[in-house]
């Protein structure tokens, strides 16, 4: 047993003891090992020599002149309430003692009974209880500055629910200072219908689980919350269930929003299969409808049941538009706008559409960037959502449209750094909308109307997302519906010219038609023909191909699908190309998106009218 490397007070005011115990400490241990010693003859002076320097233990006597008794233990242990006190008296009173000890000493010793073995036991017994002790002190203070400072939450409870303890982020997450958790019982902050799966959790055995559960918030909102609790019933100090929380509100929330965005990524490239496989269909039937009725005598009987056909051709591909507008495949044609002109010169339309007893109010802002987008898609837009805001106020209200230029840290969702934004806000105060209806507005044909298709919505969204930006929505019942669209300024300012308008004129060129439908391939042909054009035409890139290397006439114009078995249209006409530098392309499908995006030639989508072709080709033509 060694006290090498220790410090002793020694607090004696009898020069006869205190040079008693010095030599009981020199006796007891080796030069080597001998402890440091220093002497105070008062409490006074002890307490200033603490305050100065580090000591591992004292030893103390109750009998100083300037204090007597446990008063001299109990001052000295609060001036130093880590140094072990190691008492020295010259009464042998066992209830004494114990009051010592309780007052904060770690040992008790009789003078006259003490030999040196006794004094070293002593000592050592005292520094490395005090060291214990100030090694679980820190390692306490560790273990709660780690739960004070955590961001999850630690609660004790009860089996019957009552909070007993909880940490000091209940606070920064809940709202609740402790002393309003503390003494209550957790299950009346539990959502009632979570409230059964969480009082059957604590029903276990072994204590709750691993669960969610909804917790109200001092503000009246629900976080949800992410638990595991185990019973420690059987551990003193603890006699209850500690449960770990941590809140993951947000974190369903983005999953919330990631299950939705892929939901509709799924049926957005359903709904642009859908609408390739229609639009081939409508190309035949508007096709062959619109040419036999452009045949007939105007007062032909038959003249006016087919007009009906090739009205119902158009409404179809209209249909087929904005299932291709929500999975984004709908060809768009950006031009560098201004959203204020564009408002304004649909005020007129919007009050008629929404009538007499809806107030239109414009709020637009005077300095407003411009942006790039497809004019007609975003009137789509405006005119969909006025429409909902409409049907959503049946006795009346008011329905505002807002312009605004924001910045991209105003606009915090966006992807873009550093970009400037246009917002164009559409609000009314009608019915409102509850959070199921609101989570799923954007998917194609949900609606709540009687009478609707559900792709008005789901068509904005596309377009919107097609054009770079963003749409967001807030509404709760009764209290009205406001949609924010963001989209990004345009990087050029100058607004483009209207294009000139091409007469549909007929001509007399050499087109080389490629097209897989058989029965799409005959509508085309006989449009071509019509208007005067000499066609080859090719159900394959293969026979396409060998055509060309067959054909020693001059091929002024390929016309070709761009999704084709096989070689694709794309290759297929750069191999063209190299037999024939000259021909000019026109591609067309029932797409619009990834193709369409790496074409350099023009592009016509399906279904087009005789006359859009004919457009077409002369504006292609032209530019040769």
């Amino acid at each position: 047993m060694t006290l090498e490397g220790i410090k002793i007070l020694l607090v004696e005011d009898n020069p006869g003891d205190a040079r008693l115990f010095l030599d009981l400490v020199r006796s007891a241990s080796s030069g080597a090992d001998r402890p440091s010693v220093q002497h105070a003859a008062r409490l006074a002076h002890a307490l200033e020599m603490l305050s100065g320097g580090q000591f591992d233990v004292v030893l103390l006597d109750l009998s100083l002149p300037d204090e007597r008794g446990l008063p001299t233990v109990t001052r000295l242990h609060a001036h130093a309430p880590n140094v072990p006190i190691v008492v020295l008296t010259g009464l042998d009173d066992e209830a004494l003692a114990v009051k010592a000890l309780r007052a904060g000493a770690q040992d008790y010793l009789v003078k006259g009974r003490v030999d040196g073995d006794l004094l070293l036991r002593s000592l050592r017994y005292a520094t490395e209880r005090g060291r214990a002790l100030e090694a679980l002190e820190r390692r306490e203070e560790h273990y709660r500055s780690l739960i004070e400072n955590s961001l999850d939450l630690v609660s004790i409870l009860n089996f019957d629910g009552t909070i007993r303890y909880a940490s000091p982020s209940h606070e920064r997450v809940l709202g609740y200072t402790l002393d309003e958790l503390v003494g209550q019982n957790a299950f009346s902050f539990v959502h009632p219908d979570d409230l059964p799966a969480v009082r059957e959790s604590f029903l276990k055995p072994d204590g709750p689980a691993t669960l969610e559960s909804r917790f109200r918030h001092k503000d009246g909102t629900w976080r949800v919350l992410e638990s595991f609790g185990r019973n420690l019933a059987h551990v003193p100090g603890v006699s209850g269930v500690v449960v770990n929380t941590r809140d993951i509100t947000d974190r369903k929330r983005l999953e919330q929003q990631l299950h939705h965005s892929q939901r509709l990524e799924a049926v957005g490239r359903l709904a642009g299969g859908v609408a390739h496989d229609f639009n081939n269909l409508l190309m035949i039937i508007s096709g062959y409808s619109q040419m036999l009725w452009e045949s007939l005598h105007p007062g032909d009987p038959a003249r006016d049941d087919l007009e009906q056909v090739v009205k119902a051709a158009r409404r179809a591909t209209d249909l087929t538009h904005q299932l291709l507008a929500f999975s984004r495949r709908q060809p768009a044609r950006p031009e560098v706008l201004n959203l204020n002109l564009l408002v304004a010169d649909m005020e007129r339309m919007l009050r008629r559409v929404m009538g007499e007893d809806i107030k239109l109010v414009t709020a637009l802002s005077p300095e407003l960037a411009a942006v790039e987008a497809d004019p007609g898609q975003l009137e789509q837009v405006i005119l969909n959502l006025a429409v909902n805001a409409r049907d959503a106020m049946p006795n009346g209200g008011e329905f505002q449209i807002e312009t605004a230029r924001l910045r991209t840290d105003e606009q915090a969702d966006s992807a873009q750094a550093d970009r400037e934004y246009v917002m164009l806000a559409m609000k009314d105060n009608g019915i409102g909308m509850d959070t199921p209806v609101m989570s799923r507005v954007f998917e194609p044909f949900f609606t709540t109307k009687a009478h609707g298709s559900g792709l008005g919505l789901s068509t904005s969204y596309g377009i919107i997302k097609q054009s770079g930006g963003d749409i967001r929505v807030e509404s709760k019942p009764g209290h009205g519906t406001v949609f924010r669209i963001y989209l990004p300024a345009a990087e050029r300012e100058e607004l483009r010219a209207e294009t000139q308008q091409l007469k549909a004129a007929k001509g007399s060129e050499t087109i080389l038609l490629v097209e897989d439908e058989d029965a799409v391939r005959r509508v085309v042909e006989s449009m071509l023909k019509r208007h005067g054009y000499q066609v080859l035409s090719s159900a394959s890139s293969t026979d396409a191909l060998s055509l060309v290397e067959k054909q020693n006439g001059h091929i002024d114009l390929l016309i070709t699908d761009v999704v084709m078995p096989g070689m694709s249209g794309k290759k297929m006409a750069e191999a063209m190309l190299s037999r024939c530098p000259e021909m000019k392309i026109l591609f067309v499908s029932g797409y619009g998106d990834s193709e369409e995006s790496e074409l350099t030639a023009p592009f016509l989508q399906k279904p087009f009218t005789g006359e859009e072709l004919a457009l077409k080709i002369r504006e292609v033509l032209r530019d040769a």
